[in-house]
């Protein structure tokens, strides 16, 4: 049609430059899913009704020329949902294919015959169109359009149908074919073109940093493995990330051969490791981040390394006690030693929500980074956090990791704020460097690293019953709970020597790898410390002066935890969450990846001679004259994920309680 793209992306009224090649309704060809009028198009010049008309009397939806409504969750706004909403409301991306010759013939299907819209159209050269803002409830997926952005792919489909529907390039360039079986029904298809995948990995990459509730996850039938079925409406309506219509309706074979995984994949980075597992910290030749490998051998001999990081060669920063070696004290996380400015790297995709730079006290370096994956796991969703704390400081660094230059919060705050942030970082992004830390003789190059999550992980999942949860919460910040105690406390004491825990940890730290404690956070401000170290016997050497300074000169310039950033970071105000071990977390979860990846996949073993035409009981979207799987009651009915939240819940993304994974 020879049109350039402007590259604008519109949310919430606000416009955001990106480098896919979209094309929104404001620009030639103004394809606007918001007029409600028959629009003529180049493939459609004389669309089935007048100008202005009203063309949509079919039944079960009856009359009406709107083809998009409101998201319930966003209703009062009317056609003007601000950014802020609008990025916290979506969590679902569902893909089609239009089984049109062009994206104008879709627009002018969906525009003129049926009355439907979809946000956006991905024509065969690769073009964008963006036909209504993503604020707004285009009618694409049904029950779905509440919390879902949508996008028509242009592809016939059935190339058995049609066989030489791309030999003559009429209809767009020539497409490889693919034999996929979804729903158990083996169909030979068209493949999109390499435009089309270029364009969207550049969308998703956009939107990746746009709408923080959307994570480049995928409905997996086991652990990394796409699901190439329906799955039940009750997963599919609490899955959060890209998802295609045939996981929604048994009906519908659209997306067809689109490859979620790799998608995915190239969305998310390399899962890795916080540091380089070797035993000066140093990356091995070549190296630029410190991957996950792909034999199970060598993931155990890496975990291997990291273990004796922390229980051989960090001198205390033990888990799930003894900061610095010593005390009952909760330790939420490990100490790992590294090299001094070695890198610190993102395991896994996620969102920095908060950071703190510029900030040093009596035991060294209080930076930190902290991120909130949401990921799925095999039918399970996890949400947890990672902290990496005692990082060196990137405002004096000669070149700052790279989210450091995006973020004008983080520019325009001064040295030691913590500063709230909502930054997307790919999986082995380098997000800091290791800093020094460490009371007296204790100070070394040493990160911090921490994994919690505000709900027990992994339950129902096979071989979750390696973690063990432990309720620490009577304790306050002493640990009381004598599963842990006891293995430690040699003498029996009742308390928990700098000798005893040295000794536990260099022999029997395993036993502490799949404990998982629900306790207090050491990061929180309350209850108060300086009262917290009076109370038991552990600290009754200290006068209570002594104990103050104590306070002030090494905990307190840590502390970050309070109701502001936990409202942000959507953590409990009380600091009260699951801890894992980080090393055993990151093994096991891998592990899993590893073990489902050995499987093979059902698509993989498919006999092409086996492929059909499509079944007359299936169809894409453009055999759904009627658009039931697009549009239903459900686009004007209220969430009911939703009725108990208050406005500000609903801004930051908040699900009801009793829809929460």
């Amino acid at each position: 049609m020879g049109i350039k793209p402007s590259g604008n992306l519109i949310i919430g009224g606000q416009t955001f430059k990106t480098d896919a090649p979209i094309v929104t309704w404001r620009e030639p060809p103004y394809w606007d899913a918001t007029r409600e009028v028959c629009m003529p198009t180049l493939s459609d010049p004389n669309p089935p009704c007048k100008p202005g008309g009203v063309p949509y009397g079919l039944l079960p939806m009856g009359p009406y020329t709107r083809r998009y409504s409101f998201r319930p969750r966003l209703r009062h706004y009317g056609m003007n949902p601000p950014y802020e909403a609008v990025k916290a409301s979506i969590k679902q991306f569902v893909i089609h294919h239009d089984g049109c010759n062009t994206a104008d013939m879709c627009f002018s299907v969906l525009q003129n015959e049926r009355g439907l819209s979809v946000h956006f159209l991905l024509d065969n050269d690769g073009t964008i169109y963006q036909t209504i803002d993503l604020g707004l409830m285009a009618y694409h997926a049904s029950e779905w359009n509440i919390d879902s952005i949508g996008i028509e792919m242009c592809n016939k489909g059935d190339a058995t149908a049609f066989p030489n529907w791309y030999a003559s390039g009429k209809y767009g360039p020539k497409r490889n074919v693919k034999v996929c079986k979804i729903n158990n029904s083996v169909i030979k298809a068209y493949d999109y073109t390499p435009q089309q995948y270029e364009s969207f990995d550049k969308l998703g990459r956009a939107l990746q940093r746009y709408l923080p509730n959307l994570p480049a996850e995928f409905p997996q039938l086991s652990p990394g493995k796409q699901h190439w079925g329906t799955i039940p409406k009750d997963q599919s309506t609490r899955f959060a990330g890209y998802i295609g219509h045939y996981h929604l309706w048994d009906q519908k074979w659209d997306p067809g051969p689109f490859e979620f995984e790799p998608f995915c994949r190239r969305l998310r980075g390399s899962f890795c490791y916080p540091v380089f597992p070797t035993p000066k910290g140093e990356p091995k030749k070549n190296e630029e981040r410190p991957a996950i490998p792909e034999q199970a051998d060598e993931l155990k001999e890496d975990a291997k390394e990291l273990y004796k990081a922390n229980e051989a060669r960090a001198d205390g920063g033990f888990f799930p006690v003894g900061p610095w070696g010593e005390a009952r004290l909760w330790h939420g996380g490990v100490h790992l030693a590294g090299k001094d400015g070695g890198g610190v790297f993102a395991p896994f995709p996620g969102r920095l929500v908060a950071a703190r730079m510029g900030k040093s006290s009596a035991i060294g370096s209080n930076n930190f980074a902290l991120l909130r994956h949401d990921m799925n796991l095999g039918s399970s969703r996890v949400q947890f956090y990672s902290l990496y704390m005692h990082l060196a400081d990137e405002l004096i660094a000669d070149k700052p990791v790279q989210w450091t230059t995006k973020s004008d919060a983080y520019k325009n705050a001064k040295a030691g704020d913590v500063v709230l942030l909502d930054e997307a970082i790919e999986a082995g992004a380098q997000i800091g460097r290791i800093g020094r830390a460490g009371p007296g003789d204790l100070s070394k190059p040493q990160i911090h690293v921490e994994f919690f999550a505000t709900a027990e992980l992994f339950t129902g999942l096979p071989g979750a019953s390696i973690w063990t949860v432990v309720d620490g919460t009577s304790g306050g910040r002493f640990c009381d709970a004598s599963a842990v105690n006891d293995l430690i406390d040699s003498n029996h004491d009742g308390m928990l020597s700098k000798t005893e825990l040295a000794q536990f940890f260099s022999t029997s730290g395993a036993a502490m790898h799949y404990v998982v404690p629900l306790n207090l956070s050491e990061w929180t401000f309350e209850p108060s410390w300086a009262e917290a170290l009076r109370v038991p016997k552990d600290f009754k050497m200290l006068k209570p002066a002594d104990i103050d300074a104590l306070v002030a000169d090494q905990i307190t310039p840590g502390l970050w935890w309070d109701a502001n950033v936990a409202s942000h970071c959507r953590l409990p105000a009380d600091g009260i969450v699951y801890h894992y071990h980080p090393v055993a977390f990151l093994a096991w979860f891998n592990q899993q990846l590893l073990d489902a990846a050995a499987t093979a996949d059902p698509n993989s073993k498919i006999d092409p001679s086996e492929a059909r035409e499509v079944p007359k009981n299936i169809t894409d979207d453009f055999g759904d004259k009627l658009g039931t799987t697009m549009r239903s009651a459900a686009d004007v009915a209220e969430d009911p994920c939703n009725k108990k939240l208050a406005l500000n819940d609903l801004i930051q993304g908040f699900d009801a309680p009793e829809c929460t994974p």
